[in-house]
């Protein structure tokens, strides 16, 4: 009877048992170990610049170091399906943008993860606009003499982008959609920053890159702005109209990094990493920082707003790169 009661006992003690490593992780995170934050894409990028800087003042912060992973695969989707799949314990975290978080959802087919369902909203860091450049030696003095050229002879222009699916691509190809022009070369590349070397270099005739790292190369006169895809010109490049002023009305197309992590990782943890980053985004120093590299810093969101937010961009955006017939295999 001792050795039934016994067996009863344990068997009931069992499902509780269970629960305590979670548990016992929450309260004591983060000191179990570093922590992984994984960039959708190869180093150089508009996300990977973001992700550094963060780190830099998180890690303080924390009291744990964080280890930046970089994996740009399958235009981001590798990077996606590790941190949907990872141990929702707060030790495995994604720099979000709009490329892995909603145009991944129109261009997979079939999409490997559920991306909606499988990760959920940390916070927001920053927006970032696209800056249409073009070589610095171009014949074209603005937008509406270059977009002339185009249509009189849309084969022999070539654009070059980040990987298919990217908000550099979709950028380029809405363009491309909105001036009704067909038959102009798309070249992706591993990474973005590759791109505008050979737009340096003459080999392209345009391409749209993340304002934050297009600066460097338009003031320092290697390139030549057509325009910003922002709705009101931004400080840091107030000489560069933005599209709709060089001719293309309601011409808006932005990138944007916020953290995500499992869907399943405890509100606690979720709180703290939000508070924290929240602290570090809004202060006067990063929110300088960020801006001086031509990006926009929006007030702070929480968790649930980071959802939200997630849910009117892919409301807004799923069709529009729909419609631009892009795809992608798995």
């Amino acid at each position: 009877m001792i050795h039934r009661r016994a067996l009863l006992g344990s068997a009931l003690a069992a499902p509780f048992i269970s629960l305590l490593p979670r548990a016992a992780c929450a309260s004591t995170w983060p000191s179990a170990g570093p922590i992984r934050l994984v960039v959708a894409q190869g180093g150089g990028g508009n996300a990977d610049v973001v992700a550094r800087i963060l780190v830099e003042a998180l890690e303080p912060v924390l009291g744990q170091s964080i280890v930046v992973e970089n994996n740009g695969t399958a235009s981001g989707m590798r990077a996606t399906e590790d941190v949907s799949t990872a141990a929702p314990d707060g030790y495995t975290l994604l720099v979000g943008t709009s490329s892995q978080l909603v145009h991944n959802i129109a261009l997979f087919d079939p999409l490997p993860v559920d991306i909606e369902t499988t990760l959920r909203g940390v916070a927001m860091i920053n927006k970032v606009p696209m800056v249409m450049c073009v070589p610095k030696d171009s014949p074209d003095a603005d937008l509406a003499a270059l977009t002339a050229r185009i249509l009189a002879n849309p084969s022999g222009f070539q654009f070059g982008s980040g990987p298919a699916g990217t908000t550099t691509h979709i950028s380029g190809a809405l363009f491309l959609q909105r001036i009704g022009a067909e038959g102009v070369v798309h070249i992706p590349y591993p990474r973005s920053p590759e791109a505008m070397v050979d737009l340096v270099a003459g080999r392209l005739n345009f391409v749209f890159d993340p304002s934050l790292t297009a600066i460097g190369q338009v003031q320092g006169d290697a390139v030549r702005p057509m325009g910003v895809s922002a709705p009101v010109r931004l400080p840091a490049l107030a000489d560069v109209p933005t599209m709709a002023e060089a001719g293309l009305p309601g011409f808006v197309s932005q990138t944007w990094n916020t953290i995500s992590a499992p869907a399943g990782t405890p509100d606690d943890i979720v709180m703290t990493l939000n508070d924290r980053i929240n602290e570090i985004v809004q202060s006067d120093a990063m929110r300088s920082q960020l801006e001086s590299l031509a990006s926009i810093v929006p007030p702070a969101k929480t968790p649930e707003q980071v959802d939200s937010y997630y849910a009117l961009q892919r409301e807004t955006w799923i069709p529009v790169v729909r419609g631009t017939g892009v795809r992608r295999d798995g």
